[in-house]
C-alpha cells in the first residue's frame, strides 16, 4: 500500500512521540524492553490499523491526566480522520491507530 505525502508526517510524528516516551518511561528505558509494531489493511472496511505494543519495561499504570503527548497523538490521528486507542496494560503500553484508507492515500 502506498501512503500519500500528506499522511506521512502525522504517522511519523506519532511514532516519534511513542519512541520518545518509550525511551524515557516505557519499555525502551531498559535493555530487556521491546516494541512490536504491526500494521494491517482491511480491504473490506477500507481501514488501516497500526499497533505499537511495548513489553519488558517497567509496570505501566494509566496516567491521572492527559499529557501533551497524548493530546498530540490524538490530534495527529484527527488529521487523518482516524482515531487512536491507548491501553495501559501492566506489561506495557498498547497504541492502536485506526484510519480510513482514503485518508492515507490522499495526495497533497
Amino acid at each position: 500500500m502506498e501512503i500519500g505525502a500528506a499522511a506521512v508526517l502525522p504517522i511519523t510524528m506519532s511514532l516519534n512521540e511513542l519512541c520518545t516516551n518509550a525511551i524515557k518511561y516505557g519499555s525502551l528505558c531498559n535493555p530487556r524492553g521491546r516494541v512490536d509494531i504491526r500494521s494491517a489493511v482491511d480491504e473490506k472496511t477500507q481501514r488501516f490499523k497500526l499497533t505499537w505494543t511495548e513489553s519488558g519495561g517497567p509496570a505501566v499504570r494509566e496516567p491521572t491526566r492527559r499529557s501533551f503527548g497524548t493530546r498530540l497523538i490524538n490530534g495527529l490521528a484527527d488529521q487523518l480522520h482516524g482515531g487512536i486507542r491507548l491501553r495501559y496494560e501492566p506489561k506495557g503500553l498498547v497504541y492502536e491507530l485506526n484510519v480510513p484508507l482514503p485518508a492515507l492515500q490522499a495526495r497533497c
